[in-house]
């Protein structure tokens, strides 16, 4: 199975930014390794280049553009939008081999996307199908988070939530959660989970909808769509005022999508999508609050972690998986058999 060890899979699209966040300002990121400058054309095309110049490694994110060329702060080299070399002061010619890795990118409102593997592979079919962006029945909000610790961890904890329960039980877990039965369905195409809780709704979902002190089923689903993105999603019916939801369940879909920029240092950007409330700009607001409180609750558990691997080097500890696991499991060995296939090949 995959660990925190094991090599990132690269070729795979990943959130780069949300598209307001690049420019024509130079912003430097970071993706699996490999560090990254990112910066708007003229035209508002998004461009990605290695960050670090040919001649002595400056990094280019601390250069100026000119128009749509790249120019070195340290001996001005300069480069366009493909990562071609096209002028060095100190001399003539430009050798046709200076060249920066250019990166396959892809803006699709509101993220942009990366490509940081093989080029030739980047197939735009393949992109994470974000299914209510553009959807009027749905309105979405999201967020960003860093985490210093492993995205395997993180994907785990987005496919096992009975740890809702426990550290989430002042957001948006309840102590029913854990205990409820889970439905596993794993396939060629699909690592899923699903959960039926009769509880009391937590605030997060109770308040927007005025159903606190009632009832609920919470119908909760998670599937693991690539190593770059989980859904979560949440399906709930009255049972105190059937009337509440008779014609209408509401529903919270929650889009993960995680891009690791080193095995140990992670972005969490999520999308928070629901059918209730379109035009509450107030729901909105208090949706996106409570949702980054609980999701910070995560980032210190799995920070914890991270330290407890990174401190204790005990060589005869393994850690042991119990039912909840399966799906985690499943995700672990799905990504193992793609690092495999990416360094290897074939068999």
């Amino acid at each position: 199975m995959a660990n925190r060890d094991t090599p990132l899979i690269r070729n795979n699209w990943y959130v780069a930014a949300r598209s307001e966040e690049i420019t024509r300002k130079l912003s430097a990121r970071q993706y699996l390794g490999t560090s990254t400058v990112l910066f708007r054309t003229q035209d508002g095309t998004p461009v990605a280049l290695q960050n670090r110049c040919c001649h002595r490694s400056f990094p280019l994110s601390e250069s100026k553009l000119d128009g749509d060329v790249l120019e070195c702060g340290y001996h001005g080299l300069r480069y366009d939008c493909t990562g071609k070399c096209i002028g060095i002061p100190s001399q003539k010619k430009v050798p046709e081999n200076i060249r920066l890795r250019s990166f396959p990118i892809i803006e699709r409102k509101p993220f942009i996307w990366i490509w940081p593997g093989d080029p030739a592979l980047a197939d735009p079919a393949l992109l994470p199908v974000q299914e209510f962006i553009d959807d009027p029945e749905w309105a979405s909000i999201g967020g960003h988070l860093k985490i210093t610790g492993s995205y395997v961890h993180l994907l785990e904890n987005l496919l096992d939530l009975s740890h809702l329960t426990f550290v989430h039980d002042k957001t948006f877990g309840t102590p029913e959660y854990a205990r409820a039965p889970i439905e596993v369905k794993i396939d060629d195409e699909n690592i899923e989970v699903w959960r039926n809780v009769e509880c009391t709704l937590p605030p997060m979902f109770a308040k927007p909808l005025g159903w606190e002190g009632d009832r609920a089923m919470r119908t909760s689903g998670g599937r693991f769509v690539s190593p770059a993105m989980v859904v979560n999603q949440a399906i709930l019916k009255n049972l105190s005022s059937p009337e509440k939801s008779s014609d209408h369940l509401p529903r919270v879909y929650v889009e993960s999508l995680i891009t690791p920029e080193t095995s140990t240092s992670t972005n969490y950007y999520f999308s928070i999508n629901r059918n209730f409330s379109l035009d509450d700009d107030e729901v909105a607001k208090f949706l996106l609050e409570s949702t980054s409180t609980a999701f910070k609750e995560d980032v210190v558990v799995l920070e914890h972690i991270h330290k407890m691997w990174e401190s204790d080097q005990t060589d005869s500890f393994y850690e042991t998986a119990i039912a909840g696991d399966k799906p985690g499991v499943a995700m672990r060995r799905r990504l193992k058999k793609m690092a495999d296939l990416e360094r290897h090949g074939p068999d």
